[in-house]
């Protein structure tokens, strides 16, 4: 019994030092035999272990695992790995295709044609520009059947600009998109000629120059003066088909502006400029003469006449008009007649001396009596005197002149006034614009010609002047 009691504490000890492997232990078999009865001081423990009812050490009863872990010969567990979470499917992005433009003007159309590989009909597409380092939206749509696509832009920037076609409203775009594409886009110019030194009043001053490209029949182009902080438009004309154009000048007053040209009736981003010149328009009589031909005078000239055509001139003044800017006035006068003509009309141009109209009388069918009617100012008239059919008019050698016939009506030998119209300027006390009196330049210039102003007949005509 001593030696068992012995051996159980050997063994325990043996456990304690690591020596014997608790799975074997465990495996012993138990004595089936009641021990003896020992001290009942301190227990012992051996004693301890081999009493069946007593519960075994900690040692003895761990499990396999706890056992293994003891052991040095047995390797620790190992460690599950960690969960990795599934993958989450991604959308399959859209394939687009994007066609290359052809090139086109700053303020035309281009259009950008593509499909989605797809097919994908009703998928909202996106065209985009890259504006120096920025990528800027420029036209919508949707694709349409078969997945084709269409956009169309008018390009303000002339140059060599990139365009990319997104799937939605965001760049860059996870859903997919075209390649990019370089459009050039061509610089439409507008080019206006350098004027001239300076300009003669109503002389058909015009302002010319060219459009590239030209687009005949579509484009009008307007003359544009400075007026005050802007510009203001005073004419315009069609552009020719090959592109050049000549727009009229208002140049009906002696005046210095700053000009330039602009196209008109298109959209802002389409308009075209030109650079601004200075013109200058002077006030000048600009007399011209010119031969008269049977035609020019078929209703005042007939066989007969005491001077023939061939001795006649057609004179070309500028006058001063009641409306206080110039105008280009026509004489018939008799070939001697000229110089003189031309020496009275500038001073009364320079004088601003008003006149009403002054065209030659065919224009009237050669009627004296219309023509005073509309106040005009004439000199060749081949007739008979107005209310004296058994005179020549000194009208028929190209000489007389009758001035402002309104405003210096006429006492004819039949006591009748001529113009009817004219009625109220028999009063010659009061000055009216365009009347003529004795200071008046027209009256003084003629005079000093030699001329006899009819105002001093006792039968008035204040509106004739004719050699002495």
């Amino acid at each position: 019994m001593k030696f068992r009691s012995l051996g159980s504490a050997a063994v325990a000890a043996a456990l304690l030092l690591g020596l014997v492997p608790g799975a074997a232990l465990a495996a012993s078999p138990e004595p089936t035999d009641t021990p003896a009865a020992i001290d009942t001081g301190s227990p012992e423990a051996g004693a301890a272990s081999d009493d069946p009812t007593t519960a075994p050490p900690a040692t003895v009863t761990k499990s396999d695992a706890g056992a293994a872990a003891d052991d040095p010969t047995t390797p620790p567990p190992t460690p599950p790995p960690p969960t990795t979470p599934p993958p989450t499917p991604t959308a399959v992005p859209y394939a687009l295709t994007l066609n290359q433009p052809a090139a086109a003007w700053e303020d035309r159309p281009i259009t950008f044609t593509g499909k989605v590989l797809n097919g994908y009909n009703g998928l909202y597409l996106t065209l985009w520009e890259k504006v120096g380092t920025t990528w800027v939206m420029r036209s919508r749509t949707r694709s349409t059947t078969g997945g084709a696509y269409k956009f169309v832009y008018i390009s303000p920037n002339p140059s060599k600009n990139l365009f990319r076609a997104n799937v939605g409203v965001l760049f860059p775009s996870s859903n997919g998109g075209s390649p990019d594409r370089t459009v050039t886009v061509l610089n439409r110019t507008l080019v206006m000629n350098k004027p001239a030194a300076s300009y003669v009043v109503v002389s058909g001053v015009k302002m010319t120059g060219r459009l590239t490209p030209a687009e005949p029949g579509k484009r009008l182009v307007g003359l544009q003066d400075r007026y005050g902080s802007g510009w203001r438009t005073l004419t315009s004309a069609w552009i020719a088909p090959n592109g050049t154009f000549a727009v009229p000048v208002p140049d009906n007053l002696p005046t210095t502006k700053t000009v330039r040209v602009i196209t008109l009736g298109v959209g802002a981003a389409s308009v075209e400029a030109s650079a601004y010149a200075v013109i200058t328009i002077k006030a000048l009589v600009n007399a011209r003469v010119f031969a008269v031909t049977t035609g020019l005078v078929s209703k005042t000239y007939r066989a007969g006449c005491p001077v023939r055509p061939s001795s006649l001139r057609r004179l070309l003044v500028n006058y001063w008009g009641f409306d206080h800017v110039v105008h280009r006035g026509e004489l018939i006068v008799r070939d001697a007649a000229v110089a003189k003509m031309i020496s009275v009309w500038t001073a009364s141009f320079n004088a601003k001396f008003p006149i009403r109209r002054m065209q030659r009388v065919d224009v009237f069918d050669g009627s004296d009596i219309r023509a005073m009617a509309a106040d005009n100012t004439s000199v060749f008239n081949c007739r008979q005197v107005t209310g004296n059919p058994y005179a020549l008019s000194p009208h028929s050698y190209g000489f007389a002149i009758d001035i402002n016939t309104v405003e210096n009506p006429y006492l004819a030998a039949n006591n009748v006034w001529y113009p009817s119209n004219g009625l109220a300027y028999r009063n010659r006390s009061v000055s009216r614009p365009g009347m003529l009196f004795s200071t008046s330049t027209p009256t003084r210039s003629l005079r000093s010609l030699g001329f006899f102003w009819g105002a001093g007949w006792s039968k008035p005509d204040y509106q004739h002047f004719e050699p002495k």
